[in-house]
């Protein structure tokens, strides 16, 4: 009976070592704005991840309206959770702003630091702005990710609006919030993308 006692013990805290967490940090995109929490694209994956009974956790800290200079400061709060890996999806409104490309720039580059120094896993996601806003920055802003993935040695995932992004009919009526046909597509980019990438995390 002792032995079998001992064994349970084992199953169990051999369960609980091999869950992990993956936390998306992002804004209104992340949130899923505009749709019903369920068909938001960290939720659709989440749900993929369960049906794969996989040991990753998918959750999300999404915000609407926060730009990158609330990275830090999230991170810490959502580092409290103990993720194995975070998905930095930030920057969005910044661009939406016109905000400076550079400051944009130092405000993410901070946050990755510090998960580097505090052993965090970050996964960067690709952001561009509406190609309205012109060549120049369009171009400037969307150098900056490749750029710190390079610069820190992180994973950058694809544009997470790729094959969205532009089209109405998975959009709503304001042209950059994805609607629930946007998000599924999103949801499905990006769980090809972790089920090929997340074995490096183990």
């Amino acid at each position: 009976m002792l032995r079998i006692f001992f064994f349970l013990l084992l199953i169990v805290g051999h369960s609980a070592q091999a869950q992990k967490k993956l936390i998306f940090l992002g804004d209104s995109l992340t949130e899923g704005y505009g749709v019903a929490q369920e068909a938001a694209f960290p939720q659709l994956i989440a749900q993929k991840f369960r049906a794969d009974k996989s040991p990753w956790q998918i959750q999300a800290s999404g915000s609407s309206g926060s730009t990158s200079a609330s990275t830090l400061s999230r991170l810490k709060w959502i580092s409290k959770d103990k993720p194995a890996v975070v998905f930095v999806l930030m920057g969005s409104n910044d661009g939406l702003r016109g905000l400076k490309v550079e400051e944009t720039e130092k405000n993410l580059s901070d946050a990755i630091i510090w998960a580097k120094g505090n052993k965090i896993n970050l996964i960067l996601g690709q952001l561009h702005v509406p190609p309205n806003y012109g060549k120049d920055y369009f171009k400037k802003f969307s150098e900056i990710f490749p750029r710190l993935a390079k610069k820190h040695n992180i994973l950058l995932a694809p544009f997470l609006l790729n094959e969205v992004a532009g089209v109405a009919s998975l959009n709503q009526a304001d042209a950059i919030h994805p609607n629930e046909k946007g998000h599924k597509i999103i949801a499905d980019n990006i769980y090809k993308f972790l089920k090929k990438e997340l074995s490096r995390f183990q």
